[in-house]
Order: C-alpha cells, then structure tokens, then sequence
C-alpha cells in the first residue's frame, strides 16, 4: 500500500510540473481509489464457492485439467506421459480433458487464462488452483506436481 501511495505521490508531481495544472490532485486520488477497490474485489477469497458453482469442472478431489488440441503436435506427444499418470493415479485423482478447437470451451480458456497448448492446470479438492505448466507434458514435472497436490488433499 505504500509503494502504491509513494508512486501515486511522485506521478502527481510529474503531472503538475509538466502541466502546471491542479486537476491531478483531484482526479488521481479518485482513480486510485477506484483501482484498489476493483483489486480487492478480485483477490480470490471467494473463489473457492464460485469455482465449485461455477459449473465448469466438478471438483470433489484433486483434478488435473488438460488444455489441448488435437492437431497440436505437443498435445500428440504428451499422451502418452498423460495416459501413465492417469494409470498411476487413478482413483486418487481426476483427469479432465478439454478441446480447446471446441466452441463449448471458449469460455473456460477465457477463464483460465489459457495461452498455449497444452496447458495443465492442476487443482486440489478445494476447487482453487494449485499449480499449472504449459508444453509437453514430463513425467517428472507432472507427477511432482500430482503428487503435491495428493499430499494437499490428504492432509485436509
């Protein structure tokens, strides 16, 4: 909050020194306050409730959701360290596979912000988001990151 005041300090002396103009000291104050109540708005402590009555994924145990195409070449090569993990972890863990090619999934890549495919986003059975990585999927990466999520869940 401070380094947000001391900005916003020396922003309105620059502005009145290049425009000579007291507007700055009115108008600003305004705009930052209406930025920080639109920040804390967003800070995710309800997300738990709107993730899980969202409708998007049914989350009662940890979920590793794949974003992925099927003419993308990674998403190919990544099914075969998918289909393991789904083996290894099956029954500890769900897997949601999402065509983002599909009209039905705009607004979850909208959502989520997915920029890439594949992506991997991986939630605990909270509904909220633990970790995510993008591109060919590693079997070291994925299953560390399973794992975690695992030991999250259990220890709740």
């Amino acid at each position: 909050m401070l380094i947000v005041v001391v900005a916003l300090f020396i922003f309105i002396s620059y502005l009145f020194l290049k425009t000579r103009s007291y507007a700055f000291l009115f108008i600003l104050p305004i705009i930052t306050f209406a930025g920080l109540v639109v920040i804390n708005y967003a800070t995710p402590d309800e997300l738990e409730a709107e993730i899980k009555s969202a409708g998007f994924f049914k989350i009662d145990q940890p979920t590793v959701v794949e974003f992925m195409s099927p003419s993308c070449m990674a998403c190919i090569y990544s099914k075969p360290t998918v289909s393991a993990m789904k083996n290894e972890f099956s029954g500890q863990v769900d897997f949601i596979s999402v065509n983002v090619k599909e009209a039905e999934a705009m607004d979850l890549i909208i959502k989520y912000k997915v920029r890439s495919t594949p992506t991997f986003i991986m939630f605990g059975s909270d509904g909220l988001e633990k970790t995510r990585f993008s591109g060919l999927a590693r079997s070291r990466i994925m299953q560390k990151n399973i794992e975690m999520i695992i030991e999250n869940w259990h220890i709740l």
